[in-house]
Protein backbone atom coordinates (compact mmCIF):
# COMPACT_ATOMS: atom_id res chain seq x y z
CA UNK A 1 0.00 0.00 0.00
CA UNK A 2 1.36 2.85 -0.50
CA UNK A 3 2.26 6.01 1.80
CA UNK A 4 -0.34 8.31 0.73
CA UNK A 5 -3.35 5.78 0.64
CA UNK A 6 -1.75 4.76 4.23
CA UNK A 7 -2.63 7.93 5.26
CA UNK A 8 -5.89 8.07 3.78
CA UNK A 9 -6.78 4.91 5.75
CA UNK A 10 -5.32 6.00 9.10
CA UNK A 11 -7.72 9.37 8.48
CA UNK A 12 -10.60 7.03 8.21
CA UNK A 13 -10.37 4.90 10.62
CA UNK A 14 -9.77 7.72 13.10
CA UNK A 15 -12.91 9.93 11.66
CA UNK A 16 -15.48 7.13 11.76
CA UNK A 17 -16.72 6.29 14.98
CA UNK A 18 -16.22 3.01 16.76
CA UNK A 19 -19.97 2.43 17.30
CA UNK A 20 -20.44 2.99 13.45
CA UNK A 21 -17.44 0.31 12.99
CA UNK A 22 -19.20 -2.09 14.68
CA UNK A 23 -22.45 -2.22 12.87
CA UNK A 24 -20.37 -2.80 9.23
CA UNK A 25 -19.87 -6.33 8.63
CA UNK A 26 -16.18 -7.54 8.24
CA UNK A 27 -16.94 -8.71 4.81
CA UNK A 28 -18.05 -5.01 3.85
CA UNK A 29 -14.84 -3.24 5.49
CA UNK A 30 -12.69 -5.84 4.06
CA UNK A 31 -14.62 -4.75 0.54
CA UNK A 32 -14.46 -1.21 1.12
CA UNK A 33 -10.49 -1.36 1.96
CA UNK A 34 -10.22 -3.43 -1.38
CA UNK A 35 -12.04 -1.16 -3.51
CA UNK A 36 -11.17 2.83 -1.34
CA UNK A 37 -7.47 1.67 -0.65
CA UNK A 38 -6.03 -1.01 -1.35
CA UNK A 39 -6.06 -4.32 0.75
CA UNK A 40 -3.89 -3.82 3.56
CA UNK A 41 -3.73 -7.43 4.88
CA UNK A 42 -3.74 -9.87 1.50
CA UNK A 43 -4.32 -12.92 1.93
CA UNK A 44 -1.44 -15.46 0.72
CA UNK A 45 -3.49 -18.49 0.28
CA UNK A 46 -3.13 -20.54 -2.81
CA UNK A 47 -5.08 -22.64 -4.74
CA UNK A 48 -4.63 -26.18 -5.06
CA UNK A 49 -6.72 -29.78 -4.90
CA UNK A 50 -5.44 -30.21 -1.70
CA UNK A 51 -7.65 -27.52 -0.28
CA UNK A 52 -10.84 -28.20 -2.00
CA UNK A 53 -10.58 -32.01 -0.57
CA UNK A 54 -13.27 -32.73 1.74
CA UNK A 55 -11.12 -33.38 4.67
CA UNK A 56 -9.62 -29.41 4.28
CA UNK A 57 -13.12 -28.15 3.91
CA UNK A 58 -14.37 -30.27 7.18
CA UNK A 59 -11.38 -28.98 9.50
CA UNK A 60 -11.36 -25.91 8.39
CA UNK A 61 -15.15 -24.93 8.83
CA UNK A 62 -13.96 -26.53 12.31
CA UNK A 63 -11.45 -24.02 13.07
CA UNK A 64 -13.27 -21.01 12.38
CA UNK A 65 -13.09 -19.37 16.35
CA UNK A 66 -9.65 -19.15 15.47
CA UNK A 67 -10.73 -16.08 12.91
CA UNK A 68 -12.62 -14.25 15.74
CA UNK A 69 -9.63 -13.75 17.39
CA UNK A 70 -8.08 -11.94 14.91
CA UNK A 71 -8.23 -8.09 15.25
CA UNK A 72 -11.90 -7.08 14.45
CA UNK A 73 -10.66 -4.71 11.26
CA UNK A 74 -9.03 -7.24 10.21
CA UNK A 75 -11.06 -10.05 7.49
CA UNK A 76 -9.90 -13.78 8.35
CA UNK A 77 -7.47 -14.66 6.15
CA UNK A 78 -7.34 -18.39 4.89
CA UNK A 79 -2.95 -19.16 4.58
CA UNK A 80 -2.85 -19.58 8.18
CA UNK A 81 -5.46 -22.66 8.44
CA UNK A 82 -3.56 -23.46 4.49
CA UNK A 83 -0.54 -24.08 6.15
CA UNK A 84 -1.97 -25.64 9.12
CA UNK A 85 -3.18 -28.08 7.51
CA UNK A 86 -0.57 -28.83 5.13
CA UNK A 87 2.06 -29.63 8.03
CA UNK A 88 -0.17 -31.42 9.64
CA UNK A 89 -1.01 -33.49 6.91
CA UNK A 90 2.76 -33.93 6.57
CA UNK A 91 3.16 -35.23 9.80
CA UNK A 92 0.36 -37.69 9.79
CA UNK A 93 1.39 -39.11 6.49
CA UNK A 94 5.10 -39.25 7.81
CA UNK A 95 3.37 -41.41 10.90
CA UNK A 96 4.63 -39.02 13.61
CA UNK A 97 2.80 -39.50 16.93
CA UNK A 98 3.80 -36.62 18.87
CA UNK A 99 4.77 -32.63 17.58
CA UNK A 100 5.93 -29.64 19.94
CA UNK A 101 5.43 -26.38 18.18
CA UNK A 102 7.48 -23.77 18.97
CA UNK A 103 5.47 -20.78 17.57
CA UNK A 104 4.21 -17.30 18.63
CA UNK A 105 0.56 -18.18 17.18
CA UNK A 106 -2.70 -18.88 19.01
CA UNK A 107 -2.83 -22.75 19.28
CA UNK A 108 -4.31 -23.09 15.34
CA UNK A 109 -1.59 -25.39 14.54
CA UNK A 110 -2.08 -27.70 17.70
CA UNK A 111 -5.55 -27.73 16.88
CA UNK A 112 -4.87 -29.24 13.61
CA UNK A 113 -2.40 -31.50 14.70
CA UNK A 114 -4.80 -32.92 17.09
CA UNK A 115 -7.50 -33.32 14.27
CA UNK A 116 -4.84 -35.67 12.49
CA UNK A 117 -4.54 -38.00 15.76
CA UNK A 118 -1.11 -36.22 16.36
CA UNK A 119 -0.55 -35.89 19.70
CA UNK A 120 0.77 -32.17 20.38
CA UNK A 121 1.84 -29.32 22.26
CA UNK A 122 3.58 -26.33 22.37
CA UNK A 123 5.77 -23.03 23.70
CA UNK A 124 4.35 -19.41 23.01
CA UNK A 125 4.78 -15.89 24.03
CA UNK A 126 3.52 -14.31 27.39
CA UNK A 127 0.29 -12.61 26.37
CA UNK A 128 1.86 -9.53 27.80
CA UNK A 129 4.20 -9.81 24.74
CA UNK A 130 1.76 -10.78 22.21
CA UNK A 131 -2.09 -10.14 22.96
CA UNK A 132 -3.04 -11.75 19.61
CA UNK A 133 -1.71 -15.16 20.64
CA UNK A 134 -4.86 -15.70 22.91
CA UNK A 135 -6.02 -18.82 22.28
CA UNK A 136 -10.00 -19.10 21.82
CA UNK A 137 -11.88 -20.70 24.66
CA UNK A 138 -13.21 -24.19 25.30
CA UNK A 139 -11.34 -25.38 22.01
CA UNK A 140 -8.99 -27.26 24.13
CA UNK A 141 -8.95 -30.07 26.67
CA UNK A 142 -7.05 -28.46 29.86
CA UNK A 143 -4.11 -31.70 29.05
CA UNK A 144 -3.91 -29.89 25.82
CA UNK A 145 -3.84 -26.36 27.54
CA UNK A 146 -1.40 -27.57 30.56
CA UNK A 147 1.25 -27.90 27.28
CA UNK A 148 0.35 -25.15 25.84
CA UNK A 149 3.64 -23.17 27.79
CA UNK A 150 3.95 -19.51 28.18
CA UNK A 151 7.47 -19.32 27.75
CA UNK A 152 9.64 -18.04 25.28
CA UNK A 153 11.54 -21.07 23.50
CA UNK A 154 14.81 -19.23 24.02
CA UNK A 155 13.93 -19.86 27.72
CA UNK A 156 12.72 -23.75 27.25
CA UNK A 157 14.39 -25.94 29.40
CA UNK A 158 14.50 -30.13 29.65
CA UNK A 159 12.35 -29.69 32.82
CA UNK A 160 9.81 -27.80 31.12
CA UNK A 161 9.45 -30.66 28.75
CA UNK A 162 9.28 -33.57 31.38
CA UNK A 163 6.25 -31.91 34.01
CA UNK A 164 4.01 -31.72 31.05
CA UNK A 165 4.82 -35.00 28.75
CA UNK A 166 4.59 -38.36 29.92
CA UNK A 167 6.95 -39.63 27.57
CA UNK A 168 9.64 -38.10 26.01
CA UNK A 169 11.49 -37.86 23.42
CA UNK A 170 8.62 -36.46 21.23
CA UNK A 171 9.18 -37.27 17.52
CA UNK A 172 8.95 -33.87 16.34
CA UNK A 173 9.90 -30.48 17.07
CA UNK A 174 8.79 -27.70 14.44
CA UNK A 175 8.34 -23.57 13.85
CA UNK A 176 6.75 -22.14 10.89
CA UNK A 177 7.81 -18.59 10.92
CA UNK A 178 8.59 -18.02 14.68
CA UNK A 179 12.38 -17.30 14.53
CA UNK A 180 11.11 -15.03 11.24
CA UNK A 181 10.61 -12.32 13.68
CA UNK A 182 14.13 -12.43 14.55
CA UNK A 183 16.04 -12.53 11.41
CA UNK A 184 16.44 -9.21 9.16
CA UNK A 185 14.94 -10.68 6.36
CA UNK A 186 12.73 -7.73 4.98
CA UNK A 187 14.02 -4.03 4.35
CA UNK A 188 11.96 -2.73 7.41
CA UNK A 189 9.92 -3.68 10.44
CA UNK A 190 10.06 -6.95 12.73
CA UNK A 191 7.16 -9.12 13.91
CA UNK A 192 7.39 -8.98 17.49
CA UNK A 193 6.90 -6.29 19.76
CA UNK A 194 9.86 -7.82 22.14
CA UNK A 195 12.39 -8.29 19.33
CA UNK A 196 11.43 -5.01 17.10
CA UNK A 197 12.20 -2.65 20.42
CA UNK A 198 15.29 -5.01 21.26
CA UNK A 199 18.55 -3.66 20.33
CA UNK A 200 20.29 -5.01 17.00
CA UNK A 201 22.68 -7.39 19.04
CA UNK A 202 20.30 -8.65 21.13
CA UNK A 203 18.37 -9.97 18.04
CA UNK A 204 21.51 -11.29 16.91
CA UNK A 205 22.80 -13.14 19.97
CA UNK A 206 19.51 -14.96 20.24
CA UNK A 207 19.90 -15.99 16.65
CA UNK A 208 23.51 -16.77 16.45
CA UNK A 209 23.79 -18.17 19.94
CA UNK A 210 21.09 -18.74 22.18
CA UNK A 211 19.47 -20.59 19.58
CA UNK A 212 21.93 -22.85 18.11
CA UNK A 213 22.77 -23.22 22.11
CA UNK A 214 18.66 -24.32 22.94
CA UNK A 215 18.34 -26.37 20.63
CA UNK A 216 21.43 -28.21 21.46
CA UNK A 217 20.51 -28.56 25.23
CA UNK A 218 17.10 -30.16 23.90
CA UNK A 219 18.21 -32.71 21.46
CA UNK A 220 17.81 -35.58 23.95
CA UNK A 221 14.13 -34.60 24.15
CA UNK A 222 12.89 -34.56 20.45
CA UNK A 223 13.55 -37.23 17.36
CA UNK A 224 13.65 -34.89 15.01
CA UNK A 225 13.26 -30.82 14.65
CA UNK A 226 12.04 -29.13 11.45
CA UNK A 227 11.70 -25.35 11.09
CA UNK A 228 10.19 -23.63 8.08
CA UNK A 229 12.24 -19.85 8.40
CA UNK A 230 13.18 -17.61 6.10
CA UNK A 231 14.89 -19.23 2.76
CA UNK A 232 19.14 -19.07 3.19
CA UNK A 233 19.85 -16.26 1.37
CA UNK A 234 17.41 -13.97 3.86
CA UNK A 235 18.67 -12.33 6.73
CA UNK A 236 21.83 -14.64 6.96
CA UNK A 237 19.26 -17.26 7.49
CA UNK A 238 21.72 -20.06 6.47
CA UNK A 239 24.42 -19.32 8.22
CA UNK A 240 21.98 -19.21 11.45
CA UNK A 241 20.85 -22.94 10.98
CA UNK A 242 24.02 -23.90 9.46
CA UNK A 243 25.11 -23.08 13.32
CA UNK A 244 22.32 -25.27 14.76
CA UNK A 245 23.42 -28.09 12.74
CA UNK A 246 26.63 -27.96 13.92
CA UNK A 247 25.29 -28.59 17.99
CA UNK A 248 23.26 -31.40 16.82
CA UNK A 249 25.98 -34.13 15.22
CA UNK A 250 23.60 -37.16 15.23
CA UNK A 251 20.99 -35.28 13.29
CA UNK A 252 21.17 -35.51 9.77
CA UNK A 253 20.72 -32.02 8.38
CA UNK A 254 18.91 -31.15 5.04
CA UNK A 255 17.50 -27.90 3.21
CA UNK A 256 14.22 -28.42 1.01
CA UNK A 257 12.61 -25.27 -1.08
CA UNK A 258 8.96 -25.39 -1.79
CA UNK A 259 7.88 -25.71 -5.75
CA UNK A 260 5.05 -23.64 -6.61
CA UNK A 261 2.53 -23.14 -6.00
CA UNK A 262 3.76 -23.92 -1.99
CA UNK A 263 6.89 -21.36 -2.36
CA UNK A 264 3.48 -18.80 -2.62
CA UNK A 265 2.17 -20.26 0.38
CA UNK A 266 5.05 -20.42 2.40
CA UNK A 267 6.11 -17.10 1.58
CA UNK A 268 6.59 -14.56 4.47
CA UNK A 269 5.16 -10.98 2.84
CA UNK A 270 3.05 -10.08 -0.27
CA UNK A 271 5.81 -7.00 -0.14
CA UNK A 272 8.93 -9.32 -0.37
CA UNK A 273 10.28 -11.21 -2.44
CA UNK A 274 11.55 -13.84 0.77
CA UNK A 275 10.11 -17.06 0.42
CA UNK A 276 10.53 -20.20 3.34
CA UNK A 277 12.91 -22.74 3.54
CA UNK A 278 12.18 -26.08 4.91
CA UNK A 279 15.22 -26.61 7.47
CA UNK A 280 15.67 -30.25 9.07
CA UNK A 281 17.29 -32.00 11.66
CA UNK A 282 16.49 -35.65 11.11
CA UNK A 283 16.68 -39.18 12.78
CA UNK A 284 14.12 -40.74 10.98
CA UNK A 285 14.72 -39.78 7.45
CA UNK A 286 11.23 -41.46 6.50
CA UNK A 287 9.78 -38.86 8.42
CA UNK A 288 10.82 -36.49 5.17
CA UNK A 289 9.29 -38.87 2.68
CA UNK A 290 5.81 -36.73 2.24
CA UNK A 291 7.52 -33.87 1.94
CA UNK A 292 9.07 -34.87 -1.47
CA UNK A 293 5.71 -34.41 -3.25
CA UNK A 294 5.77 -30.33 -2.47
CA UNK A 295 9.61 -29.99 -2.09
CA UNK A 296 13.36 -29.67 -3.42
CA UNK A 297 16.24 -31.00 -1.28
CA UNK A 298 18.84 -28.00 -2.39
Amino acid sequence: MTSGKARAGELLRRCVPAWLKACVPVRLRAWARLKLLGEPWPDLAIRHPLFRAADYKALRKAATPFDQFRKPYKPPIERGHQASYFVSRWFAEAGVKSAFHAGYSNGRYLFYLLRKGIDCGGTDLELTDAPENEVPASVFEDRVLRRLLRVDFFELGVDHLRSTWAELPIDVLFTEATFETLVPWRRQGFTVLKYRTAQPEVRQGLLYERLPARLGALRECFRNMVFIEPEPTAGGAGEVFERCARRLPDFEYSIWRFRPPFDQLFRLSPWEPTVQAVYAYTQDSARLAPLRAYCDRL
